[in-house]
């Protein structure tokens, strides 16, 4: 199994992968319901071959990976994922861990744009006393996160197809978003298993990529309780303008930073 691992790491190297080994290690664990630990063990069951081998196709064309297995894992959950919906990212865990820490006990929900389901499952999932709304404008992306939701059995999360808060009644006390951000400018130069495989709807929001925060920043505080939080996924370099958007209808407005230091996450109270 070990040769094979090292096959599989060189393939995919050479193919332009960058964290080649630990998708060699996905693959595998995928294929052969092993533990990573288990992958190096002397006695292992052989993967199927010819499953392998499309797998390796598809990824040395640049196809992500979570796509081509079909799930994703995020916090503490493994999703479902397809190409109507974006892959959840580890920056996302910090606005998900903000949710969880902010809302109150019993509180209200609602994450806007949802796609697989990320956000709301995992807030769910780590505070089952709260109630969850999420909403998305792709009925395949909602379709997605109701399998995901159901096989999960996380029944106190909805999900509703929305045009942001269109379709949304009643309030909240946490309003979060991860929406999307990149510039036209920036989609250009994306790495080709997000420019060519995942859907540019649900990354690229105009000239300057704040299109749809600008406008659930407008029509978050008539869905926000008094003192509510609207947090928001942004882009590296979006921060001031961000803020600068948030700060008429909101206090304590501040910008979270990822864990390499860049901007990633707008928040504040409604005045």
């Amino acid at each position: 199994m070990r040769e094979l691992l090292r096959n599989i790491t060189t393939r995919l190297s050479e193919a332009g992968i960058g964290n080649a080994g630990g998708e060699a290690e996905m693959i595998l664990m995928f294929l052969t319901g092993a533990s990573r630990a288990d992958l190096y063990m002397q006695e292992q069951a052989e993967p199927d071959r010819g499953r392998l081998e499309e797998i390796l196709a598809r990824r040395c064309r640049r196809e992500p990976l979570q796509y081509i297995l079909g799930e994703a894992y995020f916090m503490n959950l493994r999703l479902a994922v397809g190409p109507g919906v974006l892959i959840p990212r580890p920056e996302t865990e910090i606005l998900v861990e903000r949710v969880c820490r902010d809302a109150p006990r019993n509180g209200r929900i609602c994450d806007v744009g949802t796609g697989s389901g990320a956000i709301a499952l995992s807030v769910a999932y780590e505070r089952p006393d709260l109630e969850v709304v999420a909403v998305d404008v792709s009925t395949d992306a909602c379709r997605i996160a109701e399998a995901n939701r159901a096989s999960l059995r996380l029944d106190r999360v909805r999900i509703i197809h929305s045009d942001l808060l269109d379709a949304v009644n009643g309030r909240f006390d946490v309003i979060a978003a991860n929406l999307p951000y990149i510039t036209d400018e920036e989609y250009a130069k994306l790495q080709p298993e997000v420019r060519g495989h995942e859907p540019a709807s649900a990354l690229t929001s105009g000239a300057d990529g704040l299109d749809l925060i600008r406008r659930l920043i407008g029509e978050a505080p008539d869905h926000l309780s008094p003192h509510g939080l609207l947090i928001l996924e942004i882009g590296s370099g979006q921060g001031g303008a961000a803020a600068a958007l948030m700060s008429p209808g909101f206090m304590d407005v501040e910008v979270i930073r990822d864990y390499n230091g860049l901007d990633r996450h707008v928040a504040g109270i409604r005045r």
